[in-house]
């Protein structure tokens, strides 16, 4: 008896020593943040990192760093995507770091003794705020209260003891709704964690990815080149996010008598909507062309509304009206690679968008669209292409429509068999067969040929990837999670080439569709550039496996509410989303 006692005496005594040893009231310093509620403290004053020295805070967590159960179940409880709650955990941490780390806090309560089951000791903290404009602090916060009013963080609720938390008074679930679609729309997408599960799905081989995200954009002379870089959004939106469409709804409000286009449809875009509204309103005859499905419906559910509110004329053809251009006062073209959708002009996917302030091209754009307008579609139409339309010493431009315009043997291919140096190509749909039998013609006379390819369309032409592989041409396949929607080639720094088709049998014979081909060095050498970036900010192990398009491995794609595979299931419907990786091989390889 007198035995036992003396041990709980003991043990008694080594609990009120460790409360006692760092007591409340004193200074200490954090040294580095791991999490919203995790940092090192230097209690012994000696500028490391001792392993009793990681705190956690007393009642009160924050979001988790990477998606996993943890992720999941916040989402459930407070109504936000798993996404969303990944990212209110790495916005939390850079509040913390930049709130804390290297200056000093105090202890509300002496630190709780040290845990060995979660390695680190528990402790509420007081945070002092420096004065604006002065270098004096102002009166202490507890930090864990800061992070509750904020919406950076949650009360701890213990499932296995029902002790009321009194931290939970402070919590507020519509602060952190709010502060977790802020955080979900501007954190960095790459800073985004896997699971722990999925770490082997994003190990590196061979060069480190360089990050890239901005979207340039640069005018030459009458032409202003859009890049949409798919690195810039975490998500689509049906805003009018993407710069070249803030451009587009510039020029629909400058409009003074006509807007014609011919679109292959239109979802969300209430902007756009407006402005076009706007136009009518102020007299602008207002006219188009959109694509509809053989079942008599179209693909971007809006272009229904479209159709009912100005003079706009279906293709009714069983191949597609592919193309994304307006005509402004019969001036200025507005064309390229984006839709008007979610991920489009939202700025979810990679896109090229090409503003043409020329007469003559505006005019060659009017026939092509007048003809559609009164019924000719594809086979149907007469060829309106225009080599050289802008020829001068400075630089050429041709603008080729299909399918009567012939763009491939035309234009394209004595590019590509006059090749000296490079070709790259960033492309949606590449399967066209000529045009790929002249890209391994032209890496085996020593052309340094490298492709950016989409990850689903990659998986649905694994023979045509297959042979571009075999031939010693560098493909990567990228892991975003929108699409790479780019149909752009570059070649020796001196031809670009961009437009609305895919580089397929269908995109160059039978839709339609427009292709512009610029013969100037300042415009190539830009977009040149931008291609380089994109290429390098993938994963060198790209060039040999397949990335699921929807997957752990294809960044956000399995928390941004779209099916970026097509395949009829969306997020965690999807294989490539489920939880259990361990049977889940996101990646193809080519046998053989």
């Amino acid at each position: 008896m007198k035995k036992s006692l003396a041990v709980f005496i003991i043990c008694l005594l080594f609990i009120i020593f460790a409360l006692l040893e760092y007591p409340r009231g004193s200074a200490y310093k954090v040294l580095e943040v791991i999490e919203g509620d995790k940092f090192y403290i230097d209690f012994n004053a000696d500028g490391k990192k001792d392993k009793d020295e990681l705190i956690h805070l007393k009642g009160v967590n924050t979001f988790p760093l990477s998606f996993g159960q943890k992720a999941e179940e916040c989402a459930a409880k407070y109504n936000i995507t798993p996404a969303e709650a990944v990212s209110l955990g790495h916005l939390a941490k850079e509040f913390a770091k930049e709130n804390l780390e290297g200056k000093n806090i105090e202890l509300i309560h002496p630190v709780g003794p040290y845990n060995h089951t979660y390695q680190y000791r528990f402790a509420e903290v007081k945070f002092f705020k420096t004065l604006p404009g002065t270098d004096k602090t102002g009166r202490g916060e507890n930090f864990g209260v800061i992070l509750l009013r904020e919406g950076l963080g949650f009360a701890y609720e213990s499932k296995q003891d029902k002790v009321f938390n009194p931290y939970k008074t402070f919590e507020n679930a519509k602060k952190i709704r709010k502060m977790a679609h802020f955080a979900w729309e501007t954190m960095p997408k790459n800073s985004i964690r896997p699971a722990a599960g999925n770490k082997k799905i994003y190990a590196n081989t061979g060069k480190k990815p360089v990050p890239y995200v901005l979207s340039p954009q640069k005018t030459f002379g009458p032409v202003t080149v859009f890049l949409i870089n798919p690195n810039a959004f975490n998500k689509p939106s049906f805003s009018c996010r993407a710069a070249a469409c803030r451009e587009l709804l510039k020029c629909i409000n400058e409009a003074k008598s006509d807007i014609n286009f011919a679109l292959y449809g239109i979802e969300g875009q209430d902007e756009i909507f407006a402005a076009l509204s706007r136009a009518k309103e102020r007299g602008v005859k207002i006219r188009g062309v959109v694509d509809i499905k053989s079942d008599n419906t179209y693909v971007y559910k809006d272009t229904a509304k479209l159709k009912g509110l100005y003079g706009v004329v279906d293709d009714n053809k069983a191949q597609l009206m592919h193309n994304k251009f307006f005509i402004f006062d019969n001036k200025k073209v507005f064309t390229g690679t984006m839709n008007l959708s979610a991920s489009g002009s939202g700025g979810y996917n990679s896109n090229t968008v090409i503003i043409l302030e020329d007469i003559s091209a505006a005019g060659v754009f009017k026939k092509e669209f007048e003809q559609m307008y009164l019924g000719a579609f594809q086979g149907s139409k007469t060829d309106n292409s225009a080599p050289f339309i802008i020829n001068n010493a400075k630089w050429r431009l041709s603008i080729f429509f299909s399918p009567k315009g012939n763009a491939y043997e035309k234009g394209i291919l004595p590019l590509i068999e006059n090749a000296k140096k490079e070709i790259f190509i960033s492309i949606f749909y590449l399967t066209h067969r000529g045009l790929i039998n002249a890209l391994k013609e032209a890496k085996a006379r020593g052309a340094d040929v490298k492709i950016i390819y989409d990850a689903s369309a990659a998986n649905n032409m694994k023979d045509r990837l297959k042979t571009l592989r075999e031939a010693g041409i560098k493909v990567k396949v990228e892991n975003w999670g929108g699409k790479n929607h780019q149909k752009d080639m570059v070649i020796d720094g001196k031809y670009f080439i961009t437009g609305s088709a895919n580089f397929s049998n269908s995109g160059m014979n039978y839709n339609d569709e427009n292709i512009l081909i610029f013969e100037n060095k300042e415009i190539a050498g830009f977009y040149r550039e931008h291609f380089v970036k994109l290429y390098n900010s993938l994963d060198d192990k790209y060039l040999d496996l397949t990335p699921r398009a929807e997957s752990f491995e294809s960044v956000n794609s399995c928390y941004d509410g779209i099916d970026n595979n097509f395949d009829g299931k969306t997020d965690s419907e999807d294989i490539g989303c489920k939880a259990d990786t361990s049977t889940n091989n996101t990646s193809y390889k080519p046998k053989g």
